[in-house]
């Protein structure tokens, strides 16, 4: 009788010590949680958020201005280095223990956590965004078909930009539209001993990123990328050979400087800055450093020209959006509404005005402030569009490697737009 007062007497105190450990855990991955402190829903968010950047400056406001803004429910956000949240969100993803919100990142880091019903779709209150956020600019967060974020920022990769007085010189007061055109003028001015257009491929991204992307888009249309992963469509199907030819006629027609592959983007950046160059092709992130080392010079933006025969959008730009946040899929009742709730109101047209006074380019079709730069200006209009994939954030790792060297290899003669094709068709069959 002893022994088993003293069993049961041990089995309470064992219980008691459970109890108290569990409360004190402190599990930040915990799903939303009502109660506990009147009604209020508390909902856990993981982000990126620890640089003292304009852009976290202004999505850290939003938080504070909505906890502010709905005393019922409480967002408890921790912001996490960059490096570090990649490698956490996969570990816990693999133990299906994310937060109720997490920070996620568009194309292929977004679709393993969808393949793993780890977050839920959007769409049921997605039309609270019709008049502030575009279909085009959708694309991103959007998997087979379902909505999983929004986009908040977006960077263009494939701006073209000109010196418009040289170009003047040559007999252009307008940019080129159309492919054929664009030739003419890179003949022009080749005649007048110019370099048409400053490029460095050194770390072979280059082509990847700011040309394929969109020329590629421009044959080929916006849904090739997706059909080709879903074995719908080929790398070498024809539309997608002629755009890589495109890429080989303008190396072939010397369109670019000749150490084009022994220079950087910056050097090619420096080329077009001090007039060694009329045009350069790259991306938004050289629009700061531009305007802060050649602030008098006269610069034109383009986007790449229509090319007869193209099944793209002749509009259309390579991007990537970012600053989307998803719902964990096991949030429903009264802690999905509280977290959806959240989501209309972080995405708001007064955020994304904060995010432009802040020089930073936006997934949203909103009066940009008056006060920002006129190139800025111009960029966000040409960007307000259709937006394409960019290759290296919806592809395989192993096929961008194979994309990245085989576009050099092009440029170099050593390899035809066909090998190229049937090596990246190869690359995406073994990646499966």
């Amino acid at each position: 009788m002893l022994k088993k007062i003293r069993s049961h007497s041990l089995f309470i105190a064992m219980l008691v010590l459970v109890l108290m450990l569990s409360a004190c855990s402190g599990d930040d991955t915990s799903s939303g949680s009502s109660g506990g402190d009147g009604d209020k829903v508390e909902l856990t968010f993981w982000n990126i958020w620890t640089e003292p950047s304009p852009q976290n400056e202004a999505s850290l406001k939003q938080i504070e201005k909505f906890n502010k803004e709905h005393p019922n429910i409480v967002i408890n956000q921790q912001s996490i280095p960059h490096d570090q949240f990649k490698v956490k969100v996969k570990t816990q993803a693999a133990g299906k223990q994310l937060p109720d919100l997490v920070q996620v990142f568009p194309g292929a880091e977004l679709k393993p956590l969808v393949d793993g019903k780890l977050v839920q779709p959007i769409d049921n209150i997605l039309s609270n965004w019709d008049d502030l956020i575009k279909e085009g600019q959708l694309g991103d967060y959007r998997v087979d078909g379902k909505q999983y974020a929004l986009p908040a920022n977006i960077t263009p990769t494939s701006l073209v930009y000109y010196d418009k007085d040289m170009l003047k010189e040559a007999g252009y007061d307008e940019f080129p539209q159309t492919y054929d055109e664009f030739k003419k003028l890179i003949k022009t001015l080749k005649s007048n001993d110019t370099i048409p257009i400053a490029l460095g491929n050194k770390a072979q991204w280059v082509l990847q990123s700011s040309y394929i992307s969109t020329i590629g888009d421009r044959m080929t249309g916006s849904e090739f990328l997706s059909e080709v992963l879903n074995g719908d469509k080929k790398f070498t199907d024809e539309k997608f050979i002629d755009a890589v030819n495109v890429i080989k006629e303008l190396s072939d027609m010397e369109a670019f400087n000749e150490d084009f592959n022994s220079i950087d983007n910056i050097q090619h950046r420096d080329l077009f800055a001090m007039g060694d160059a009329a045009m350069m092709i790259d991306g938004a992130w050289s629009l700061g450093p531009l305007l802060e080392s050649v602030p008098d010079k006269n610069i034109g933006i383009a986007l790449f020209p229509q090319i007869d025969g193209g099944e793209g959008d002749p509009s259309a730009v390579s991007a990537v959006t970012g600053t989307g946040i998803a719902l964990n899929s096991e949030l429903e009742g009264e802690d999905l509404e509280a977290a959806q709730e959240f989501l209309k109101s972080f995405y708001s047209e007064e955020y994304y005005q904060n995010l432009m006074k802040a020089d930073i380019l936006v997934a949203a079709d909103i009066e940009p402030p008056s006060d920002i730069s006129p190139l800025l200006r111009e960029v966000s209009k040409l960007t307000n569009g259709q937006i394409a994939p960019v290759y290296d954030a919806t592809l395989p790792t192993d096929v961008t490697d194979t994309i990245n060297s085989g576009l050099q290899e092009v440029t170099l003669g050593t390899m035809t737009p066909e090998e190229l094709a049937k090596q990246l068709q190869k690359a995406v069959e073994k990646s499966k």
